[in-house]
This record gives C-alpha cells, sequence and structure tokens, in this order.
C-alpha cells in the first residue's frame, strides 16, 4: 500500500482477482479475460502503437537538456505550465529535428506535447535515450580528464608542498636563532623595566596601606559614636512606647484602687456608726436591768391591791419600763439590720468584682472572636470571589469543550467516511498493482535470462558492457518513472572478470 500510494495512477478498474472470493489468491487468466471485456488491453495496445512512450514535461526537461548545449530554459521549476510547455517543445523540436518527416505535405514530428505530459513515437524516445547515453560517455571522459588532472594537480602540489618545508625548515631554523638572540635582549630589558615599576609599586603600596589604616581607625570612630547616638535614641523610644503601653494600665489600677479605697472608708464608717450603735445598746440594756428590777418591786405589790387602784398606781411607773426595753429592742434590731447590711454589701462587693472580672475576660475573648470572625469574613469573601470567578471560568471552559467536542464528532464522521471511500480505492488498486506486479516480474525474469545467454555466448566485451549499461538504464527509467518498483533481483550472476563501463561509472559517484 506504501509502494502504491507513491505512484500517481490515472486509470483506475476493479477487477476480482479470483472466483472464490479468497484474500492473496489471483488467477491470472480469469483476470486478463476481465480486463480484455473491459477493454483495457486494446486501449493499451492502441495507446502504445500511436505513442508508446509519455514523460512529464520536468523530466523532459531535466534528462534531455545535456544533448543540446546551446538550449537555455527560460521558465523556473515552478512557473506555470505554458511556460513548461514553449521549453519542452523548443527543446524537442531542435534534438528531434532528424526524425521529422513528411505526411501529405504536412512535417510530422515525432512527439506531440500535451498540457502535462510530451509523448513521443515509436523510437524517438529510444533514439534520445541513445544520444543520452553517449552524452554520459562524453561526460564520462569529460569527468576522467578532470580526475586525471585534479591527480596530477595533487602530485604538484605535495612536491611544492615538500619544497615548501624544506625552506620553511631552513628559514625557521635562522629565525630562530635571530629569535633567541632577540628575545634574550629583550628578557633584559623587560627585566629592567619592571623592577623599576615594581619599586614604584611596592612605594604605592606602602602608602595605600597607612591611608588605609588611618581610614579603618577613623570610619570605626564615626561607626562607634553613631551606634551610640542610635542606641540612645532606640532607649528613649522604648521609654516613650513602654510607658504609652503602661499607663492606661496604670490608670485602670488607680481608678480600682480608688474604688477599693471608697469602699474601705464606707466600710470603715459602718464599723464606727456599729460601733457607737453597740455602746448605746450596752448602755441601753444596763438602764433596762435597772428599770426591770424596780417594775418587779412595783408589780409585787400591785397584786396584793384592788384591780383598779392597782391599775391606776400601776399605769404611771409601768410606762417607763416599756419604753426603755423598747428602746433595747429598737438598737437590738438596727445593730442586726447594720449587721446584715454590711455582710450584704461585703457579699455584694465581692460578687461584682468578681463578674467585673469575668466580665472583662468576657469582653477580651469576644474581642478576640469578633477579629477573627472578620478576618474570617474577609478571607471568605475573597474566597467566595475566587470561587465565582473559577466558576465562571470553568463555564466558559465546558461550554467551550462542549462546542470542541461537537466538532471533533463532525470530523471524526467526516475522517470515518474519507477512511471508507480510501480503503474501496485502495481495494481497487491493489488488483491493478498485483497485476502489474506480476508482468514487471516476468519482465525482470525475461531481461535478466537474456543478459546471463548474452554474457555466456557473446565474446566482445564492449558489446556486453552495452547491453549491461542499455538494462540498467531500462531499470533506472521504470524505477523513475509513474509506477516504478524495485523489483531487481540482489545479485547477478556474471561470469566476466573485468567490471562493466556502468558500474565503474557508479563507482565513481560513490
Amino acid at each position: 500500500m506504501q509502494n502504491i500510494s507513491k505512484t500517481r495512477t490515472r486509470y483506475i478498474r476493479c477487477v476480482k482477482p479470483n472466483k472464490m472470493k479468497q484474500p492473496r489468491i489471483m488467477q491470472h487468466l480469469s483476470t486478463v479475460e476481465q480486463l480484455r471485456c473491459a477493454g483495457v488491453v486494446a486501449a493499451v495496445t492502441i495507446s502504445r502503437s500511436a505513442f508508446p512512450n509519455r514523460l512529464e514535461h520536468e523530466q523532459v526537461l531535466d534528462r534531455f537538456m545535456c544533448l543540446e548545449k546551446s538550449f537555455v530554459r527560460e521558465s523556473k521549476p515552478g512557473d506555470g505550465s505554458d511556460e513548461v510547455f514553449d521549453d519542452v517543445h523548443r527543446l524537442l523540436s531542435i534534438i528531434l529535428k532528424s526524425v521529422e518527416k513528411e505526411k501529405d505535405g504536412r512535417p510530422v514530428q515525432g512527439f506531440v506535447c500535451g498540457n502535462t505530459r510530451a509523448y513521443f513515437r515509436a523510437g524517438s524516445l529510444e533514439l534520445l535515450e541513445n544520444r543520452r547515453l553517449h552524452a554520459f560517455g562524453d561526460l564520462a571522459k569529460d569527468m576522467q580528464r578532470i580526475v586525471r588532472g585534479f591527480i596530477a594537480r595533487s602530485k604538484y602540489l605535495r612536491l611544492k608542498e615538500k619544497a615548501i618545508v624544506v625552506q620553511s625548515e631552513y628559514r625557521r631554523n635562522t629565525a630562530r636563532k635571530q629569535y633567541l638572540q632577540m628575545r634574550e635582549a629583550a628578557i633584559r630589558i623587560q627585566c629592567w623595566i619592571r623592577m623599576t615599576f615594581a619599586q614604584a609599586m611596592l612605594v604605592e603600596l606602602r602608602r595605600n596601606d597607612r591611608a588605609t589604616k588611618i581610614q579603618t581607625y577613623w570610619r570605626m570612630i564615626v561607626a562607634k559614636f553613631a551606634f551610640k547616638q542610635k542606641r540612645n535614641a532606640a532607649v528613649k523610644i522604648q521609654a516613650c512606647a513602654r510607658g504609652a503601653r503602661q499607663r492606661p494600665l496604670y490608670r485602670q489600677a488607680l481608678a480600682e484602687a480608688i474604688e477599693e479605697a471608697k469602699l474601705e472608708n464606707q466600710l470603715k464608717t459602718l464599723q464606727r456608726k456599729l460601733e457607737e450603735a453597740e455602746a448605746r445598746r450596752i448602755e441601753a440594756e444596763k438602764r433596762a436591768e435597772e428599770g426591770a428590777t424596780k417594775t418587779v418591786v412595783v408589780y409585787k405589790n400591785a397584786e396584793n391591791g384592788e384591780n383598779v387602784a392597782e391599775n391606776k398606781s400601776a399605769a404611771a411607773p409601768v410606762s417607763t419600763p416599756i419604753s426603755s426595753s423598747q428602746l433595747s429592742e429598737q438598737q437590738q434590731t438596727l445593730m442586726d439590720e447594720s449587721g446584715k447590711m454590711l455582710e450584704y454589701l461585703r457579699k455584694e462587693v465581692f460578687k461584682l468584682r468578681s463578674q467585673n472580672s469575668q466580665l472583662r475576660t468576657d469582653f477580651e475573648l469576644l474581642k478576640e472572636n469578633n477579629q477573627r470572625l472578620m478576618d474570617a469574613n474577609a478571607s471568605a469573601g475573597a474566597s467566595f470571589a475566587a470561587l465565582n470567578q473559577h466558576a465562571k471560568q470553568l463555564s466558559k471552559t465546558n461550554a467551550k469543550l462542549k462546542a470542541d467536542s461537537t466538532r471533533y464528532r463532525q470530523q471524526c464522521h467526516s475522517l470515518q467516511m474519507s477512511q471508507v471511500e480510501l480503503k474501496e480505492e485502495l481495494k481497487m488498486k491493489q488488483g491493478t498493482y498485483i497485476a502489474e506486479v506480476h508482468s514487471r516480474l516476468q519482465y525482470q525474469k525475461t531481461m535478466s535470462h537474456i543478459v546471463d545467454a548474452i554474457q555466456e555466448r557473446c565474446e566482445d566485451h564492449r558489446l556486453v558492457e552495452d547491453i549491461l549499461t542499455m538494462s540498467d538504464e531500462c531499470e533506472s527509467d521504470y524505477m523513475s518513472g509513474p509506477t516504478g518498483v524495485d523489483l531487481t533481483p540482489k545479485k547477478r550472476p556474471s561470469k566476466t572478470a573485468d567490471q562493466s563501463f556502468t558500474s565503474r561509472f557508479k563507482s565513481l559517484f560513490t
């Protein structure tokens, strides 16, 4: 199939290779009958009888331009068909002038030019090939002349080169002596100059070394002074920063200390009032005890008297002890209430302090959580925007991929259809190619038998070489043709000891 694809087929005809419809089986009789019935054999016979040989315009120009030295090609390889047609017609008219004949009073040329090919009548192409072969012989002579001249020129150049080597050796020895003398003198001069420059450089280096030490000490002093200034400035800046950071804490601690001092003052005031109330209560109890003894004596005396008189007489003295007992009870109640109030206030102060510390802790936690949530919200917003952009890009990519998939499916379908058509076309070409291969094999076998018989029976070596040359030319022409296939055997038996002219010509190129 690769060899078929390299050819340029102009005619296609479907032929069944066998009646069993089996692969790799060829029935020659059936194939020849189909070709004969289809008119292919008759068409080929007719075409061979009129114009048996044909070549493309570019091949004609490439092969036969060497036959006419005065011919100059006006067209270029890539030009249009009209310019190439004019060149081919002009070239063939010159080199086939001797083949022209007159028929019915009109000259008949040995060729006809078509749009893309040149068609040759019987004998015209053979004449051109024979002249081309003689032209190649002339070219071989020219090449031999050039090679012999090259060999002689090479010998002369080698002799000349050896003479030059001898002369150069003598001149080298003479120049070397002069060079050694001049080098010794130049070394002495260079030594003295380098010594002078080295002394000056040593003085300059010593001066630079001392200047470098002075600069080093000076830069060290400047750097120390700058470092001290920067360190003092950094200390001041740190003090200001630490003071600015500690002032709010100090103010907060001072406010708490003031509040605690106020609570302690209130507590001390309540304790003092409590102590005063306790002292008054003790005095009131003492007074109440003294009044109680008097009240008991009066009550016992009143029991022995009459009820009305006793009530009247006892009404006055009873009023005093009742008021004193009520006073002591009020003081005790006040003290108890004061103690309970103090205890309650202490508990409330402790509770408020603990709540205050807890609220501060919760506030710090809420502040941290708020900052974390703000950062998370910002990152979430950025990630959401990125995800949204990525989603849009993915949707665009998805739409593009869908369009590409639809286009690729259509292309795949068209490729499948073209593949089916190519398979059918190759099947049709395969039959024609196989028939041509078989005919080519038969032709090669016949040609090899003819050449072997000539080599065995002919004693003229020059005639044998000419026949071998013609055979090689026919083979090369067929290989360079539109359906050329390399089917030549790898080795050809030859009984002659001498190499042919063609083999020597080819070895000269290789």
